[in-house]
């Protein structure tokens, strides 16, 4: 996957392999939403101000938003995915599937740190899995030291499983913007409710 301006992406999400014809860029104006969770991907997000929209399957279950991040003058790009959960797995190990490809895509990737985070409206604590990384990439045509943070949550039901990755220069520290741009996100209650600590 890439994000745009440069910034590439190593394989973050265990998605299925499709034909290209059934994978597109979507052409939307204003706020969009994914109809089959109701899950709204704004134009712009506070400071962050979206770029793209990307299908990767032909019945548009499987999503992406990519948005541009900017705060003092400092850049990051963020992607968030909503994406069917596979039958059977836990969240902690679609998660550890996500940190193993992070760790194959950059020579030099270390990770930073590893927590838990709450549900995004912040209602349950500790349901989502998140961890940052640095490494050496392209971000906006130059290669330089990165900071990247990867989120996952998944929620009750089993059905979704909502995804986010964000990079930025290490010396841009725009964590605290990313965390405010997940929890800025309008979700839909079926996506809130997240199952217990025990069942992820």
């Amino acid at each position: 996957m890439k994000l745009l301006r440069g910034l590439i992406l190593g394989p973050v999400l265990m998605l299925a392999a499709l034909p290209a014809s059934a994978q597109e860029d979507l052409r939307i104006d204003g706020d969009w939403t994914h109809t089959a969770s109701g899950m709204v991907f704004p134009e712009r997000l506070g400071n962050a101000l979206r770029t793209r929209i990307h299908s990767y399957d032909a019945e548009q279950l499987d999503v992406s938003a990519g948005y541009s991040l900017r705060r003092g003058g400092e850049l990051g790009f963020v992607t968030l995915y909503v994406y069917p959960a596979p039958p059977g797995q836990h969240c902690a190990d679609a998660f550890a599937e996500i940190e193993r490809n992070v760790a194959r895509s950059y020579a030099d990737v270390k990770l930073a740190l590893q927590d838990r985070w709450p549900s995004p409206s912040g209602a349950t604590p500790d349901v989502a899995y998140h961890a940052r990384f640095t490494m050496t990439g392209t971000l906006d045509g130059k290669e330089q030291p990165l900071t990247s943070e990867s989120y996952l949550f998944c929620p009750a039901g089993g059905t979704w499983l909502v995804a986010a990755r964000g990079s930025w220069s290490r010396s841009a520290k725009l964590e605290d913007a990313f965390a405010e741009l997940l929890h800025g996100l309008d979700w839909p209650p079926e996506l809130d409710d997240a199952e217990s600590a025990d069942d992820n």
